[in-house]
């Protein structure tokens, strides 16, 4: 297939992508190291750990806003927040740290391998079975992250979340699913299949001369 100019665009891409990928590896070695660290007694008992609170939370306080010269009641509702553990015990701080550890090897792949179809691109072989390939698998492990993400949000809203008791704070079963990792893997879906009749027309193109 003959190479065509590639746009300055893909080579910042590129490179940004390398940048990219390069600081994830050490982030997924610094949860690796951390993991292990957990086994031992290096953090004792002063180890604090925050995390996002799956499901949202109503305060049951009212409130009031000044509008036009007068007072409106006002309550917080549905809101987002955080857990912060103080003492956080050991087992529960491995467990967090080895969903952590999923999550950092899904990205990497997902990164990795669009970095590998930048770089395809970048020296000119678009239309490739491996770009087609490389789009579809991304799209694959999106989907099963969608799924990880969401099950482990399920499984912290049930053994965490619903335990909590905090005062005149109400804790509500409403989560984000994420709908964007499913919509994201349903466009690089479907550019693969524009690169696959891509593929086909050059393929032709090629016949017919």
């Amino acid at each position: 297939m003959e190479n065509k100019k590639t746009p300055l665009s893909f080579h910042v891409i590129y490179w940004v992508m390398n940048i990219i990928t390069g600081l994830f590896v050490l982030v997924c070695a610094a949860s690796i190291v951390i993991y292990v660290l957990l086994w031992t007694d290096i953090f004792g008992n002063d180890m604090q750990l925050h995390i996002d609170m799956p499901g949202q939370v109503n305060f049951c306080n009212a409130g009031v806003m000044e509008y036009e010269g007068g007072l409106v009641e006002v309550e917080l509702v549905e809101a987002s927040t955080r857990i912060h553990f103080v003492n956080t015990p050991l087992s529960l701080a491995r467990n967090f740290v080895l969903v952590l550890m999923g999550v950092c090897a899904f990205m990497f792949y997902i990164l990795w391998t669009f970095r590998q179809f930048v770089s395809r691109v970048r020296k000119g072989s678009i239309f490739t079975i491996d770009n087609i390939l490389g789009l579809q698998n991304i799209s694959y492990v999106l989907v099963a992250f969608w799924v990880y993400v969401i099950v482990i949000r399920r499984l912290t809203y049930y053994y965490i979340t619903s335990r909590v008791d905090i005062e005149n704070v109400e804790i509500v079963s409403e989560f984000n699913n994420y709908p964007w990792m499913l919509l994201a893997a349903l466009f690089l879906w479907v550019l693969s299949h524009i690169f696959l009749k891509g593929l086909r027309l050059q393929e032709e193109q090629d016949l017919t001369v």
